[in-house]
């Protein structure tokens, strides 16, 4: 069996590190535009195998998801900071570990994301200032990251200005993929590794005191909470239940710094990529402002919840589809297998890109279109501009794909849509990151109507990152 074929675009001595430093997004479609369902790449002195083909990702995300892990080089990177996590967790451990997680999201306890996603949203939007330029991305961070404390462990970080926002504006600084301290050891003394190591003893040191606190207040000593056996902690956030569950200190930290920068990001780069988009397309936000109106009425967005508007859920999916904060996703296998045809070898960091399979025009008609309705008249997210009545993508229609949240239709591969991924996996918090995203976006249409300043572009770091913030100038709804 043959070895994956080189990707285009390889320099003699440093491979690909060059045009990936450069440009991670432009390398990965030019790599994305080869015939083959894998290639090999060298990156920063590391050989890695990128699956290309949506089909094949399958494969390693649902298929034979046993037979692989999460890659090293996360571990490398995320150790410092998390190392005891659900992410980086394997076997029983992470079996064991996703079953307590899990019961901090379930269905009712996420619908509480609501209301704090509503009041803060509204807070947050009365000191928008009207007929002026407002930067999505700054509003979108400030939102999201205050309403994860909130709902995930209880603190109050409205204002966009504490010891947390600054650790978090470090850590993702090293965890750029474009950055040459990401793939240098943390002991090298570089300016963005100092930051790094001083914010994650910053995390670490104020959510230690956040953990304390709650288990005090719990009433629990030495890790074990005196509880009665028949309080089901409805009402609890994540920081509750993990106290509730009897984990130590330094775990339930991890874990609380696992979904913050797992949610703030990515959900901060989804909110601000959706309200760009619907910038950018008057026509498509004025329709979709008349639709949340209608199925909201006089209500509050918390007394509304959850919101029911299709051409809401269509707009998200297609924000998504176009920008998926996770784009690319990373795994090793743990024995020699074969895939797409092709032999890699244990322990080699296999590269799944959804950047890739969102936007593949075997499967996508129009891909680099933004067309929310694709997603309507009980379609997969097909759809074409014949299909829209004002060809802007905003007729109205009835019901979604029962394939669940834009998955795939018939004859589409289930990985070529998986902005939460897919398998076993797959993001826990999806359902909260959703109605965070429709709740915010709701909350914006309601009330301004938005235009354009500059052009929404990204650029590839830890998530998918603006490249440079959106502008939008903002104006009240008459």
């Amino acid at each position: 069996m043959s070895q994956p074929p080189r990707a285009p675009g390889h320099w003699p001595l440093v491979g690909h590190t060059v045009s990936f430093l450069r440009s991670p997004l432009s390398t990965l479609d030019r790599w994305g535009q080869t015939d083959a369902p894998v290639v090999s790449a060298s990156v920063a002195g590391r050989q890695v195998v990128v699956v290309t083909d949506p089909r094949v990702a399958r494969q390693v995300l649902v298929d034979a998801s046993e037979e692989y892990q999460k890659a090293e080089i996360l571990r490398e990177r995320l150790g410092t900071l998390q190392g005891g996590s659900l992410v980086l967790l394997e076997g029983d451990a992470w079996r064991d570990r996703r079953s307590v997680v899990g019961s901090a999201f379930t269905a009712d306890r996420v619908s509480t994301v609501d209301s704090v996603t509503a009041a803060y949203a509204d807070g947050e939007l009365a000191d928008w200032p009207t007929d002026a330029t407002v930067d999505l991305q700054a509003t979108a961070r400030d939102l999201t990251l205050a309403v994860l404390a909130r709902a995930l462990f209880g603190l109050d970080l409205r204002g966009g200005d504490t010891p947390i926002h600054a650790a978090a504006d470090d850590v993702l600084a090293r965890l750029r993929l474009d950055s040459p301290s990401t793939y240098l050891p943390e002991w090298v003394p570089t300016p963005t590794n100092r930051r790094f190591r001083r914010a994650v003893a910053t995390l670490h040191a104020r959510l230690d005191e956040t953990v304390e606190r709650q288990r005090r207040s719990d009433g629990s000593h030495d890790g074990h909470r005196a509880r009665d056996d028949h309080d089901d902690h409805s009402d609890r956030g994540l920081l509750g239940t993990l106290v509730a569950a009897g984990l130590p200190t330094e775990t339930i930290r991890d874990e609380l710094i696992a979904f913050l920068f797992a949610g703030f990001d990515s959900t901060a780069t989804a909110l601000s990529c959706t309200l760009g988009l619907l910038a950018a397309h008057p026509r498509r936000q004025s329709s979709l402002a008349a639709a949340v109106d209608r199925s909201v009425g006089d209500r509050s967005l918390a007394d509304a919840s959850p919101i029911d508007c299709e051409p809401l859920d269509a707009v998200v999916r297609e924000s998504l589809r176009l920008y998926p904060p996770q784009y690319l996703l990373f795994r090793e296998p743990l024995s020699d297998v074969s895939l797409g045809g092709a032999q890699v070898t244990a322990g080699t960091p296999v590269v799944l890109a959804p950047w890739l399979y969102h936007r593949d025009s075997r499967f996508w008609d129009d891909p680099e279109t933004f067309r929310p309705q694709r997603w309507l008249d009980g379609r997969d997210g097909r759809g074409s501009a014949a299909d829209d009545e004002d060809g802007d993508g905003t007729a109205e229609g009835r019901g979604v794909d029962g394939g669940g949240p834009g998955l795939a239709g018939d004859d589409r591969p289930t990985a070529a849509y998986v902005p939460y991924g897919v398998g076993p996996r797959s993001c826990i918090g999806r359902r909260m990151a959703d109605r965070m995203l429709r709740t915010a976006v709701a909350a914006v249409c309601r009330r301004y109507r938005l235009t354009p300043v500059d052009e929404l572009t990204v650029a590839g770091g830890p998530t998918l990152a603006l490249d440079g913030g959106v502008s939008v100038r903002v104006q009240p709804r008459e």
